[in-house]
């Protein structure tokens, strides 16, 4: 089977757009990680991805020739090297999360400061009337003079309830705005039963999971449709060659 110069071509380009794209992101991860020195770490990481790709490449083509030393350690060191891309996929998908998500959480936060202080109004509005409430009948006048007295703090304490809950009502909107720029990520965590950031770590697994390893093992498949290519064009040319050469032979049987 001859393979196609075309689809060689194809799994190069897939090859390198998907090596590309996972270092990218990982290097970017990596230089927040270790922000005191991002340049140091991203040349480093870029240097090291490219190592990658060029030690599998290697170890796939020349196997036989390699010392099982050198095998051993090569094997490692891709192995390492795709477990570091997928640490700096993870930190950088999950530090976009977070950027996103953050408005929602601090909303969140907010939401939650406003109603401890609410249910502390409504405590203190409580204990009002139930201090007047305990008056006795016998004493009517007392109860109409401790209402007076505390009828405006009720009345101001009443108004704080109101502003509080209007400033909840404005926050749990910007949440709905927030959910919406998270995107499918909101439905897919109402559909599972379960909170927008586990849903999202999982998602994140999966594009680790499956981003580095794809990039080396199509380094596999791309070396694999050249050595097979470079056999099939070998043999077609020891083909040729032997076609043209055996009516020559015979010509020179027959002149002897």
């Amino acid at each position: 089977m001859k393979m196609s110069k075309v689809y060689i071509r194809l799994l190069a380009i897939t090859a390198l757009a998907i090596a590309f794209t996972g270092a990218s992101f990982s290097i970017a991860g990596l230089a927040k990680l270790f922000a005191g020195a991002s340049t140091a770490v991203a040349i480093m990481a870029a240097a090291l991805e490219i190592a990658k790709l060029v030690v599998t490449g290697f170890v796939y083509r020349y196997w036989g020739h390699i010392h099982k030393v050198m095998r051993v350690y090569l094997c490692f060191a891709v192995v390492t090297l795709i477990g570091i891309t997928s640490i700096g996929i993870y930190g950088f998908l999950s530090n976009a999360y977070q950027i996103s998500s953050l408005g929602m959480k601090t909303e969140e936060l907010k939401i939650e400061s406003m109603r401890s202080e609410n249910k502390r109004i409504e405590e203190r509005v409580a204990e009002i009337n139930r201090f007047i409430d305990e008056v006795p009948r016998s004493r009517i006048s007392k109860k109409f003079e401790f209402q007076k007295k505390y009828e405006p703090e009720i009345k101001r304490l009443r108004k704080q309830s109101d502003a509080i809950v209007a400033q909840i009502d404005a926050a749990k909107v910007k949440i709905l705005k927030t959910h919406t720029e998270v995107g499918p990520a909101s439905f897919l965590a109402d559909a599972l039963h379960s909170d927008v950031d586990t849903v999202v770590k999982y998602l994140i697994l999966l594009f680790v999971l499956v981003f580095d390893p794809l990039a080396v093992c199509l380094v596999f498949c791309l070396n694999l449709a050249i050595r097979l290519r470079e056999k099939y064009r070998g043999n077609e040319t020891k083909i040729s060659e032997h076609s043209i050469s055996t009516p020559v032979d015979h010509r020179f049987r027959k002149a002897s």
